[in-house]
């Protein structure tokens, strides 16, 4: 994992979601350079796949607490 994974990981998911957020908004605007919106693009994605892990990991406490209350 990249150190830059890792500190997208310690950042909460509602905080990703917005730096994601605000990705889009830049991206959508057509006013970045070519670089920067590969630069934002790759960002973008990384967010992506730290948002999705830790709504696998939330479904997977859930799953396990229901089991448990049965």
């Amino acid at each position: 994992m990249s150190e830059k994974q890792n500190n997208l990981n310690e950042k909460s998911f509602e905080e990703n979601m917005e730096r994601l957020k605000e990705i889009v908004t830049k991206l959508e605007g057509g006013k970045e350079t070519l670089e920067n919106s590969i630069e934002l693009f790759k960002e973008g994605k990384e967010l992506v796949k730290v948002c999705e892990e830790k709504l696998k990991n939330a479904k997977f406490k859930i799953t396990q607490i229901t089991e448990e209350e049965m």
